[in-house]
């Protein structure tokens, strides 16, 4: 829930409160939405809205992410909901490749 972090490893602008009903833009806009429920270090719940694939303007997908600390490390269980079947594989790939990836990336380079 941090914009800085957040922007420096998906290398985008980020717009982010922590706030519940609180706005977000991440990917300098591509995504936003709003955040449902924030429980610090254990949930982040949040509506997310995905321009690219045309979804009408009060379609939001909703995200879930579960931190559980396990031996000094976190465990992140992520859930997404309400997504149209034509952009499941799409939107698997891009949290893949602009989310998981990046962020095993800069958490490896933060210990350094």
């Amino acid at each position: 829930m941090d914009a800085d972090q957040h922007g420096a490893f998906t290398d985008s602008e980020v717009e982010m409160t922590t706030e519940v009903n609180g706005k977000f833009k991440v990917f300098s806009g591509y995504c936003k939405g709003y955040n449902i429920e924030l429980a610090a270090g254990q949930k982040i719940v949040q509506a997310w809205y995905f321009r690219e694939f045309g979804w009408p303007d009060n379609h939001y997908s909703i995200c879930t992410f579960l931190l559980e600390e396990m031996d000094g490390k976190t465990k992140l269980e992520f859930t997404q909901t309400g997504i149209p079947a034509r952009n499941v594989e799409a939107l698997r790939k891009g949290w893949e490749e602009c989310y998981w990836i990046p962020m095993a990336e800069y958490l490896e380079d933060q210990k350094h």
